[in-house]
């Protein structure tokens, strides 16, 4: 909760996102008030608050081994998402605490387990809205070893999309959002990027900063609503950049 509502001072960031680790089995983290449980739940707000700190790496491995381990293993129903399970991977989810032991009250589609369909547009793909409807919007991808991501969703503005890919450290993002709203565009960035905005080069000086106790380093402009492009390119992949022909 500290990392996703920015509670926690800065300094003890990587503290607190280190010592939750120790909370970690190879099929999600076990919850402490529960002991012996895990609950994609509880878990679903570590994710959220990991990707809020923009601890891509970690979010996604915590992603992988909670809700892969559920959408893979075959006792699931491999198209929703269970309550809870226990860590030696069993279904009885919380049996010695108000369910008799009896592991048929363990719920297999069960919405609080979903935080990742949030997750994954919010904070991986980046898109998001500041202001009722998306009249203010944000797009912001965390790249993570993801190669390419896609998604949107519609609000009584129209329908928001979005999607980025990349090659080496040269990311291409591409976004169409109602006509009439406006944007925050925030990419991360390397030594020696450069980053192009519906085909101008952007001044990068005075908005890029530090976006997380990473050290990762990002830069954000605004853009107006409707369909645009944007392009980091580093130095040393100058000679392929197709853009320019």
């Amino acid at each position: 909760m500290s990392l996703l509502f920015d509670v926690v001072p800065f300094a003890n960031i990587s503290q607190v996102a280190s010592e939750l680790v120790q909370n970690w089995t190879p099929i999600g983290p076990v919850t402490p008030e529960l002991p012996d449980n895990i609950s994609p739940f509880i878990s679903s707000f570590e994710l959220l608050g990991r990707f809020n700190k923009r601890d891509t790496a970690r979010a996604l491995d915590l992603l992988r081994r909670t809700w892969g381990w559920i959408i893979n293993n075959p006792n699931s129903t491999q198209s929703t998402l269970i309550e809870g399970y226990t860590s030696n991977g069993s279904f009885g989810y919380r049996s010695y605490r108000g369910y008799g032991f009896d592991f048929s009250y363990t719920s297999h589609a069960h919405g609080w387990s979903a935080g990742p369909t949030s997750a994954l547009t919010n904070y991986i793909l980046g898109l998001d809205v500041t202001q009722p409807s998306g009249s203010s919007w944000s797009l912001a991808p965390q790249l993570g070893n993801l190669n390419t991501v896609e998604g949107g969703f519609t609000t009584n503005l129209g329908k928001f999309q979005a999607s980025w890919s990349r090659a080496i450290q040269n990311v291409t993002v591409s976004w169409n959002t109602p006509a009439g709203t406006n944007g925050m565009l925030t990419l991360p960035i390397y030594s020696g990027s450069m980053v192009y905005v519906n085909g101008v080069r952007m001044n990068m000086g005075a908005n890029s900063t530090t976006a997380s106790f990473l050290g990762e380093t990002t830069f954000s402009v605004a853009v107006p609503g409707g369909a645009g492009n944007a392009m980091v390119v580093t130095r040393s992949s100058l000679g392929r950049r197709s853009f320019e022909a």
